[in-house]
């Protein structure tokens, strides 16, 4: 059944609950799966876009399983577009397709499928289409309650099930970046083998004070990567500025990796109909060599700023423009706020953080602790948790960036998150 917003409150308690797992049958007595807490609707929501389109509004938690071990996943989408998704009908009905990095967009995955292309026949529509929408009709306004199963592969390890909706026979719908860590065990119930903590790219687990959590990580040494920040824009905006997608960034900057870099007003938000992409902070772009929306270096927001390979981090940006540093230009630097890390410890940030940075979800940073910088995304996380998971990780002073729906990461040629919406400044590195 549908579910209208009146019930939200209700729908999101069952989303925290356990959800149903299958014990196999051949999994050893000393292995137990569990599920993670579920993770909430966002704080608002855009409505009535011409068109078709959906919004994430919550899922049931990642499930940690024993080899060959089932468990059923929720996700929730809003349809936040003026046409309704009809059941049965091409054109109109809609489902969740796979979709990229892993497996790639209508690959088959080793989580689910229907037994076709070596895919596990675990009930989905077709290998590529994960679920179809429950209710014959989906009107705008009205939140559709996808429900898939997932089976564990036999190999212990750390697997992922990116998806996204759409409305077969006519278009992709947002949001992007939505997947499901699935953690298998070892046949004794031990952690699979921790993902490596060298350079590069990598998928981590990381443990606590505050829970575990998720993160996709890129790391490497100051001395071998250029850290440059650019934006799309050539002069200041803050109104309808224009974007484009992070790998174009990189292609067009020869660049290594990149990330998506501040928050954004997005086009698919009501409330920024009048400045799409537009954003009210600090760039300076290194191939102009110019500082683009300088009036936001102020009291509110944090400042990542680089001089070569040497950063400074700020609490607040007010303290760089009063400052001697300021006088001369940097080589890269980004505003956003709040601070995350200073000098090892998590800055307290709750009084100025908005309702939606309370939430848990999708947030990026981007730190440093003296020899190398990281890029992270760290998944089903409040601000705070992010702070508290980027200090495990054994970074010193970090800077919160966009996350959410805008989240990406790019490396080596290919999008490990995203690729998210179109980006008017992201963050690279490039091999000096």
């Amino acid at each position: 059944m549908l579910a209208p917003l009146a019930v939200v409150a209700l729908m999101v308690s069952w989303l925290g609950g356990p959800l149903p797992i299958a014990r196999a049958a051949t999994a050893a007595a000393t292995c137990s799966g569990s599920t993670g807490p579920g993770i909430p609707p966002p704080a608002s929501l855009p409505a009535g876009i011409g068109g078709f389109h959906a919004q994430w509004y919550g899922q049931s938690g990642y499930p940690t399983l024993c080899p060959g071990q089932r468990s059923t996943a929720t996700v929730a989408y809003y349809n936040s577009g003026s046409l309704g998704w009809v059941s049965g009908r091409m054109g109109e009905v809609a489902y969740l397709g796979t979709w990229g990095p892993e497996p790639g967009q209508d690959a088959a995955s080793p989580l689910g499928g229907d037994g076709a292309l070596g895919s596990p026949a675990t009930g989905w529509p077709r290998y590529n289409r994960i679920a179809m929408q429950p209710a014959a009709y989906v009107g705008p306004g009205q939140v559709a309650w996808f429900q898939f199963t997932i089976q564990a592969p036999a190999t212990a390890g750390y697997y992922r099930l990116y998806l996204r909706p759409l409305v077969e026979g006519a278009t992709w719908m947002e949001d992007f970046g939505v997947f499901w860590l699935v953690t298998v065990l070892n046949a004794d119930g031990t952690p699979p083998t921790p993902a490596p903590s060298g350079t590069g790219y990598s998928f981590q687990n990381v443990a606590t004070v505050r829970g575990t959590f998720g993160v996709h990580l890129i790391k490497e040494r100051l001395s071998d990567v250029t850290v440059k920040t650019l934006t799309a824009n050539s002069t200041d905006c803050f109104n309808n500025c224009p974007a484009k997608p992070l790998a174009q960034y990189a292609l067009e900057n020869a660049a290594y990796a990149g990330m998506n870099g501040t928050y954004l007003c997005p086009p698919d938000y009501a409330d920024c109909a009048s400045k799409v992409n537009s954003y009210e902070y600090a760039v300076f772009n290194s191939v102009l060599r110019k500082w683009l929306n300088p009036r936001a270096i102020n009291s509110q927001n944090g400042l990542a700023v680089w001089n070569g390979a040497t950063p400074t981090f700020y609490r607040r940006g007010a303290t760089y423009a009063q400052s001697s540093a300021s006088q001369t230009p940097p080589t890269a630097a980004i505003s956003n706020y709040p601070l995350l890390l200073q000098g090892g410890a998590v800055v307290d940030s709750t009084a100025e953080q908005s309702p939606t940075q309370m939430l848990r979800g999708t947030k990026g940073a981007i730190g440093v602790d003296g020899t190398y910088v990281y890029l992270a995304i760290v998944t089903g996380a409040t601000m705070t948790e992010s702070a508290f998971a980027l200090q495990a990780l054994g970074v010193r002073d970090a800077l919160n960036l966009d996350g959410g729906g805008t989240a990406a990461m790019w490396i080596g040629g290919s999008y490990k998150v995203g690729p998210g919406r179109q980006l008017p400044n992201a963050v690279l590195f490039t091999k000096p």
